[in-house]
């Protein structure tokens, strides 16, 4: 093993590109490995069951950079394991994983632009919760992208047996470094990949509160006035930045309605138990519990209403 190679090389087993996750039915939070679901785990953000036309016709490149995640992380780790043991990788593949990972880093940067541009709230509202995510782990989509063109040059080097690259410019790897000793996993597209795995629904609609017309009814207007606000936000870009302010405000109308009706109806204790071990799975792969998603998810519209502000103003 040539022991100029980078050691930074070791870190980044799963890092690789986060991704849009595409709901099928509904898609909601969870908690952390040995934590609860504490708060009412509702439909909303990016876990919403009503999709925009825009969110479904991105489904094809999202499913295709979720499916690639789990190959990368098996890939990477017999890697790992070889270079742990002094072992030098097997040279195709090597080639074959950093061609997968410049593809797949190609593919994610697109799906990111056309998220940020398009004129839909639904995935404008996904983009801002990726910026927001990535912030909070003091990482931007450019550096996480650095880092794995950078891996995928390592690896390509290794399999060449030349001197790696240098490290990408502007990317503190000393940081990152100290981030991950501290057990802080960088946001990846390995744990967004979960949430092709939530494929069940909150409720069977044989729960014994449903059994009341008034738990139905509400529940039924609330699914309603939800579904009619998420086709209205498919000309999000059009509005002017007061019109954005108060879609905003109407988007967390409704979220507050799920709160109260989870809340009234006592439906927490009703979720079906296996919806919630999967939504579980998807937030521990995303490092949030339910607390930190809502916090996210805050987070992000009020980054939207910055930015409608900057408009109003400009």
């Amino acid at each position: 093993l040539d022991h100029s190679f980078p050691r930074h090389f070791l870190l980044f087993d799963s890092s690789t590109p986060f991704s849009y996750n595409r709901v099928s039915k509904w898609r909601i939070p969870k908690a952390r490995t040995g934590i609860s679901l504490q708060m009412a785990v509702t439909p909303i953000g990016p876990f919403c069951p009503f999709r925009s036309s825009a969110a479904l016709n991105l489904e094809p490149s999202m499913k295709r950079i979720n499916t690639s995640g789990p190959n990368f992380a098996t890939d990477m780790a017999r890697i790992q394991l070889d270079l742990q043991m002094g072992n030098t990788p097997d040279p195709e593949k090597l080639k074959e994983v950093a061609d997968g990972i410049e593809e797949a880093v190609t593919d994610w940067l697109s799906l990111l632009e056309t998220l940020n541009t398009s004129p839909d709230f639904q995935t404008r509202e996904y983009a801002k919760v990726t910026q927001v995510h990535l912030s909070n782990n003091g990482q931007t989509s450019d550096v996480v992208a650095k880092m794995m063109k950078w891996q995928a040059g390592c690896m390509r080097a290794m399999a060449e047996q030349r001197p790696p690259p240098m490290p990408p410019a502007g990317v503190d790897l000393e940081k990152i470094m100290e981030q991950a000793k501290g057990g802080k996993a960088a946001p990846s597209m390995v744990g967004m990949t979960n949430a092709e795995q939530i494929t069940g629904s909150p409720f069977k609609g044989t729960e014994k509160a449903f059994e009341s017309d008034t738990v139905k009814e509400e529940y039924e207007a609330l699914c309603r006035d939800h579904s009619a606000l998420i086709d209205m936000g498919a000309n999000f870009d059009s509005f002017d930045p007061v019109g954005k302010v108060a879609f905003l405000d109407q988007v967390e109308a409704v979220e507050e309605r799920w709160d109260v009706f989870f809340a009234r109806f006592s439906l927490l204790g009703e979720l079906d138990r296996g919806f919630v071990e999967q939504c579980d799975a998807f937030l521990e792969g995303m490092g949030l519990d339910e607390r930190d998603f809502r916090g996210l998810l805050k987070q992000a519209h009020e980054l939207m209403r910055e930015e409608a502000e900057k408009e109003r103003i400009a």
